[in-house]
């Protein structure tokens, strides 16, 4: 093989075969009988020689692959993404939906701050306007990372502003993350290329999944003209479930990209107003209500038997904490057979049997159980029963 650029790709050499090209150039141009002994002098050349081209044509490979959004790393990709319209998903903060009850029309300003039962603190990032009763909101904890929230914990206001009747969260926090890696990006990449000509349901699920926050989402679409009794859902709706994102820009997005005259379901209610200029230049509000859900988190419940091989001590905490590792998307099933490679992964000196996974833990399975449509599977360790037999 050769190093060149041709219209099926750029193609490099093995050290091996830089090495025997050299060797040959070099016997060529010295006579066959020129010592290229490993250790020898003209040898260790060779070597030096053989390892620069090969660092110059890794690196011209590189280069190459970065110009492919499915094979670019690091900054590379985070140049290339920009022709899709996207970036890579900065580092996040956990967040809250929470519904304040005002007696009157109040504005919160950027940085109001609640604090929950445990002394964190939760703040807008926007001014906020709220109608007299109650209104459902988005707050974002102060600092980045994993900071969890249970429901009706974030209720004591830290910025006293008169009018404030009472402030609770209905559901537990969304918790924050890292940065976004590079395959996920890749994936968000090419999901990003859905146009929303192509239907109406995958722009609006693109649109949604491009908000900064969200990190999960489905989209449900009934175009009969009768009850989806499956999904209670109304002739000729859509439902969004969406996990992560600021509600006012969920609310809008929903509202610029459904089909008009589609009813739309959901827990979760915010006005989008559009603003429309008349033929006179004068202008009228529109307003658009919106709902969507937020998904609702099922904790599963696991039990198996370890037995180990040749009188080995096993970690059953590190293989809790591997199966607790184990995430779910919405509406994504569960299935026991899958989680063995958890386990198996913590390490190979052990037999795992009689694996089975329940949602009650009081009615167990080994093969699947389905989740709801809104629904997210989660683990936890104190979920887990392992019995360990000799």
């Amino acid at each position: 093989m050769i190093f060149q650029l041709t219209p099926t790709g750029l193609t490099i050499q093995t050290y091996q075969e830089i090495y025997n090209e050299l060797v040959a150039g070099y016997q060529a141009a010295y006579g066959s009988d020129i010592n290229t002994a490993p250790d020898s002098p003209d040898g260790q050349r060779i070597g030096i020689e053989a390892k620069a081209r090969l660092d110059i044509q890794s690196y011209a490979l590189s280069l190459y692959n970065q110009l492919d959004p499915d094979f670019s790393t690091g900054e590379g990709l985070n140049k290339i993404i920009k022709l899709a319209g996207i970036q890579r998903g900065a580092p996040t903060r956990s967040q809250v939906d929470v519904s304040i009850t005002t007696d009157r029309t109040i504005q919160l300003p950027i940085g109001y701050t609640i604090a929950d039962d445990l002394g964190q603190l939760w703040e807008t990032d926007s001014i906020t306007t709220l109608l007299a009763g109650t209104t459902s909101t988005t707050l974002f904890a102060q600092n980045f990372g994993n900071i969890s929230a249970d429901a009706g914990t974030v209720t004591s206001p830290s910025t006293i502003i008169i009018g404030v009747v009472s402030v609770t969260n209905p559901l537990a926090a969304i918790a924050g993350r890292d940065e976004e890696t590079d395959p996920a990006l890749r994936i968000r990449r090419n999901a990003s290329l859905v146009s929303p000509s192509t239907t109406t349901v995958g722009g609006l699920y693109t649109a949604l999944g491009n908000l900064e926050g969200v990190t999960d989402l489905k989209v449900y679409e009934n175009e009969t003209d009768v009850l989806d009794v499956v999904l209670s859902m109304n002739a000729h709706s859509i439902w969004c479930v969406i996990e992560g994102g600021d509600i006012p820009d969920i609310i809008s997005t929903i509202a610029k990209n459904r089909t008009a005259g589609v009813s739309v379901k959901g827990a979760v209610t915010g006005t989008f107003t559009e603003i429309l200029t008349k033929p006179d230049l004068s202008t009228f509000s529109y307003l658009h209500n919106m709902k969507f859900d937020r998904p609702t988190y099922v904790p599963i419940y696991i039990a198996l038997t370890v037995q180990p091989i040749g009188g080995a001590t096993i970690d059953i905490v590190s293989i809790k904490n591997a199966l607790a590792a184990k995430s779910y998307s919405i509406s994504e099933i569960a299935r026991a057979s899958n989680l063995y490679a958890a386990v198996y992964g913590v390490a190979n000196n052990f037999t795992a049997t009689l694996m089975s996974i329940s949602n009650d833990n009081i009615t167990f399975v080994t093969d699947i159980i389905a989740s709801g449509a809104d629904e997210v599977f989660t683990i936890s360790a104190s979920n887990i029963t392992i019995t360990e037999i000799p």
